[in-house]
């Protein structure tokens, strides 16, 4: 199926081996799986890797697929710099 060096969350560089691992570890749930290897949990929040993450074990483990996905998706930041913030404060 896939090559076990397969990276599922490009983000975290999360491989099919680690989610793998993580599964035959007691991972039982895609949330538990997101727990553990911190997939879904890059810049992206899972837009590119959670629908891997919820199909690809479907097969490994009944119970993840039966409930819905309890993956949450953020919406992505900026980072501001204190200066700003400051300058801001400051026009107040």
């Amino acid at each position: 199926m896939f090559n076990h060096s397969y990276m599922v969350c490009r983000c975290e560089e999360v491989s099919f081996e680690s989610l793998k691992a993580a599964i035959n570890e007691g991972a039982g749930t895609v949330q538990e799986l997101k727990m553990a290897t911190r997939a879904g949990m890059g810049i992206c929040q899972g837009r590119i890797c959670r629908t891997a993450l919820e199909c690809l074990f479907s097969n490994h483990k009944k119970g993840i697929l039966e409930h819905p996905s309890m993956l949450t998706i953020h919406q992505p930041t900026r980072p501001v710099s204190l200066s700003q913030i400051v300058a801001r404060e400051i026009q107040r």
